[in-house]
């Protein structure tokens, strides 16, 4: 059964009023980019989600980069923007990644009715749609209701204890994948035993690949299946595919950050 994720930029165009919007934009090597481009323009009525202070809590000795975000606040936010058990959500961002990331944390904490945005901020302008400047949103007063899902996380001990029951699926670039080089985590390598399946494979002019061209990536995986990235983003964008496609995958949150933080044993590919 396929799982709806996605909507395009008509679709939520025709739905607007309908819809709880996030504004997920971001760069690991720019903390400041999402705040700075939500504020060049966006799509109106949007709720910037910027991914370390709203998505995220400050990493600690484990965990990885990018640990669950404290629920109270991420709750506050939530509310904050106006969400409630009447209306979906919606994210989008410039590069899938941010947005999915969103959509899982949504699904995490128990709301289904949640997609992202096919295309992104670029899809919505390209369409001549409207568009607002600056940052000024007034603050609402929704209701959110937090269920936590943990039957789609992963931890360090799940990785460990699958071997031989689940694959394991690691979602970097393949120069990361093959432990050539790190360009953010303490050393390059990745967990033992993984596959690899690149996020940035599975999208094409900031879409996600038609269902068709994305079953010959998954075609080998199966419900119960971890993916884990650098710190729990971009994998988000797998995590996505693999719903759409009717699979029931788990996420490792603190995928590799995590991993090597706990001194477990990692591999390269041989040269």
């Amino acid at each position: 059964m396929f799982q709806k994720v996605l909507i395009s930029a008509s679709e939520l165009r025709n739905n607007f009023q309908d819809k709880v919007i996030f504004d997920c934009r971001y760069r690991l090597t720019d903390p400041n980019y999402g705040k700075m481009k939500y504020e060049e323009g966006h799509i109106p009525g949007s709720c910037f989600m910027d991914l370390n202070e709203h998505m995220a809590s400050k990493p600690g000795k484990t965990g990885g980069r990018h640990p669950l975000p404290d629920l109270k606040k991420f709750k506050f936010r939530l509310e904050e923007a106006g969400m409630d058990k009447t209306k979906g959500a919606v994210c989008y961002d410039d590069n899938l990644s941010g947005a999915a990331r969103m959509w899982f944390l949504l699904r995490l904490i128990g709301n289904e009715d949640v997609l992202v945005l096919n295309g992104g901020f670029e899809g919505w302008i390209k369409l001549g749609f409207p568009v607002e400047v600056g940052d000024n949103r007034e603050s609402k007063h929704g209701q959110v209701n937090v269920h936590i899902n943990r039957s789609i996380l992963a931890t360090h001990e799940d990785v460990i204890d699958s071997k031989g029951k689940y694959k394991i699926i690691d979602a970097r670039e393949v120069y990361r994948y093959n432990g050539e080089s790190e360009p953010i985590d303490r050393f390059p390598g990745r967990i033992p035993g993984a596959i690899n399946i690149p996020y940035t494979e599975l999208m094409e002019d900031g879409k996600l690949k038609d269902v068709e061209s994305l079953k010959e990536y998954f075609k080998d995986i199966g419900d119960g299946d971890i993916i884990y990235c650098g710190s729990g983003v971009t994998s988000c964008v797998n995590f996505l595919a693999m719903e759409e496609l009717g699979i029931r995958p788990r996420l490792y949150l603190g995928s590799y950050s995590d991993w090597i933080s706990r001194n477990l044993e990692v591999a390269r590919t041989e040269k």
